[in-house]
């Protein structure tokens, strides 16, 4: 080799890599499988403005804490800046250096985050061991409860190692700038890390209640005894069953393939009942007052690694789950707490595509009958495994609908329809059905 070849050479991987040294350079995301970055740390850069309800402080709010950022995952290590604070970050940089997985990641927006009425800077930082990292799909992207925005498109790039990042800018910048956004429709996972929000102890949580005239409330039970608890019930011994939907809200082992604005999705599959199910985090425990002071001593988990498992009745020498898209029944003629064997599927069909709205909240009527719920934005075609036959087309509904079954005939029937996001019912003294309303 020629010392004028090595003297080009070296000219051109100097100009290559001085070029992307100087500040920041326009790029496009998500890029090509040809499209190289220099090997080392980079960062990539864009802005956004987000709906004015997105960054609006005041309580407790739907909008504000439902805002998250979704990264199909790039090839490299990176970690993820919002204005200067860090959401989180996949795979490890230098000198322990380990690539991020193949699967997408999806970072929390904390309440406070985001700029109202700015633009917002959005970072990422990356690490490329061979100049071919790019991230997959349509981009990065940015959703809310019903509306997303997705960076694909210009981007600003920056080779080397700590720009200065943190910047909220007042004016729309001239590159890299995003406030398009559109009915959301990307595919939702579950994130590979719970991020938990601000929280009070149970004893400041029990002060902040405020209570009319002759009124008391008391701490019955607390976490971590209890987590995400949707349904409580009594037994004939008056012990308190809760059933806690911890695997809300998405069902274990399926995968989103679509979803539309009402967060109305389809999985790629339907799950099969206990014990053919994947396994999940959500169970039932029960919780007894042994000495009659009152308080809670004793507690004993019934059944777990339930899936979408929100309501949980004993009675008829057995428990009955509501596991969506079943109503299991696990028998324990002996009353020990253990069942006696694999549930019984009673009915099959309910529907999950917002698991918010699944069916719920099963109760005695005084009719022996067992009543359920079904929320606004799912469907059922219930049958009854062992009697209908298999092509039978069931009882369809869509919507809000109370139903009840008939656990000694088998019977199922619609008892009525309509209402809010149906979720919760309860029976008074004189046999008057409320429901709650699982809608804000």
């Amino acid at each position: 080799m020629n010392t004028r070849y090595i003297a080009w050479l070296l000219f051109f991987l100097s100009a290559f890599f001085g070029a992307w040294s100087q500040s920041w350079q326009l790029v496009t995301v998500p890029g090509k499988d040809a499209d190289l970055r220099p090997a080392g740390i980079g960062w990539y850069r864009c802005w956004v403005k987000v709906p004015d309800n997105w960054a609006t402080l005041g309580g407790r709010d739907l909008w504000v804490e439902s805002v998250t950022l979704t990264i199909d995952s790039s090839y490299t290590a990176h970690e993820v800046f919002l204005n200067g604070k860090r959401l989180g970050g996949a795979g490890t940089f230098p000198p322990n250096t380990k690539a991020a997985d193949s699967l997408a990641k999806r970072y929390k927006v904390p309440a406070g985050g985001l700029a109202k009425g700015k633009w917002n800077e959005l970072v990422i930082k990356i690490f490329n061991s061979d100049g071919k990292g790019r991230f997959r799909g349509v981009g990065p992207s940015i959703q809310g409860y019903f509306l997303e925005c997705i960076f694909g498109g210009e981007w600003e790039y920056c080779q080397g190692m700590d720009p200065a990042i943190g910047q909220v800018l007042q004016n729309k910048p001239n590159l890299a700038a995003y406030d398009q956004f559109h009915e959301a429709s990307q595919v939702l996972f579950e994130a590979p890390k719970l991020v938990y929000g601000e929280r009070l102890s149970p004893a400041e949580s029990l002060r902040k209640f405020e209570l009319s005239d002759g009124l008391i409330i008391e701490t019955v039970l607390h976490e971590p005894l209890v987590m995400q608890p949707t349904h409580l019930s009594f037994d004939a011994r008056g012990r308190l069953w809760v059933s806690h939907y911890v695997q809300y809200p998405y069902p274990a082992g399926l995968r989103q393939i679509s979803r539309d604005k009402y967060y109305r999705a389809k999985y790629d599959r339907q799950p099969k009942p206990p014990p053919l199910h994947t396994p999940g985090r959500s169970r039932v425990t029960i919780h007894e007052d042994t000495n009659g002071d009152g308080r809670y001593d004793t507690h004993k988990v019934f059944v777990d690694k339930l899936s979408l498992a929100n309501a949980a009745l004993p009675g008829r020498g057995g428990t009955w789950v509501m596991h969506t898209p079943h109503l299991l029944f696990y028998p324990d003629q002996n009353g020990d707490d253990i069942p006696d064997r694999d549930p019984e599927v009673h009915l099959a069909g309910f529907g999950f595509e917002d698991t918010h709205s699944v069916a719920n909240g099963i109760a005695w009527g005084p009719d022996g009958w067992l009543y359920g719920a079904q929320g606004s934005t799912v469907s059922c075609r219930v049958t009854r495994p062992g009697i209908d036959p298999s092509d039978a087309l069931g009882h369809y509904f869509e919507g809000c609908m109370v139903w009840r079954y008939q656990p000694d005939t088998r019977e199922f029937e619609i008892f009525a329809v309509g209402g809010g996001n149906v979720f919760g019912l309860e029976f008074d003294a004189v046999g008057l059905l409320f429901s709650g309303h699982n809608g804000g």
